[in-house]
């Protein structure tokens, strides 16, 4: 039933023009692309379903593009920005998007390095910034950026339960993203054991938020923002999906 609702929505985003996506959506619709991406890479025979690589590449790009413009704004409240930074960072795919990760790194140290200075001060102690510390260290390597990032992890862990829902998904995607770049070694015996009973409940608890958007979407009329967020949620379960899936067959 999902799979059949994903492609009904996938058409919907793949006609949707960016100039009338809000600004808000432009991350989970490039996150939601992203996922389609990786499945087609991945499963070459799904271009039959969701185009061609080449296409949902270009889609990535333009949507890149968007958010370029709005980095341009450097009056944007930081956790904002810093939000924008990162999506233009995961926007990297191939060599030739090299230009979005250069504009993104210059935007990430004006935010995390103050004007004068040359040491890194957060601005502000939310997911986006941890990604964004996260992303640093990807594509520079600094060690300085993972050990900010994990001591924000740190710092989440300790009072997920307190976690309102939007808050609980934006804090476990930033968790599971300081996992994906670092892994869990930077964190203590004790970290890690917190760590692992907190992914327990988290995942349970952002998985029934993300089925209560998805149930809605099948009895309320909601407007573009609720389309790109069902697109998002659902393109990434497809992908891990089709990962189950095929393995099978190995």
């Amino acid at each position: 039933m999902e799979k059949n609702l994903f492609r009904e929505v996938y058409k919907q985003v793949c006609g949707l023009a960016l100039k009338d996506c809000p600004p808000s959506s432009l991350s989970g619709l490039l996150h939601g692309y992203l996922s389609v991406y990786s499945m087609v890479r991945v499963y070459p025979w799904l271009e039959d379903d969701y185009g061609s690589l080449w296409d949902i590449h270009d889609r990535i790009r333009e949507i890149a593009r968007v958010i370029q413009e709005l980095l341009k704004d450097k009056d944007l409240p930081v956790d904002t920005r810093a939000g924008y930074v990162v999506d233009l960072m995961d926007a990297y795919l191939l060599y030739s998007d090299m230009k979005f990760v250069d504009v993104a790194l210059d935007a990430a140290y004006e935010i995390l390095i103050p004007k004068g200075s040359d040491k890194i001060v957060l601005p502000c102690r939310t997911p986006n910034i941890c990604r964004l510390l996260c992303n640093c260290y990807y594509f520079t390597g600094e060690d300085e950026c993972i050990v900010l990032a994990k001591n924000l992890v740190t710092e989440a862990l300790g009072v997920s339960r307190k976690f309102n829902c939007e808050e609980l998904r934006d804090w476990w995607r930033a968790i599971c993203f300081y996992e994906d770049v670092v892994g869990t070694m930077e964190l203590s015996l004790e970290e890690q054991i917190s760590l692992e009973e907190e992914r327990v409940r988290l995942t349970t608890c952002v998985k029934q938020q993300k089925d209560e958007i998805i149930e809605r979407f099948h009895h309320v009329d909601e407007d573009i923002r609720f389309d790109v967020e069902v697109f998002n949620i659902l393109a990434k379960r497809a992908f891990v999906e089709c990962n189950a899936a095929y393995r099978k067959w190995k």
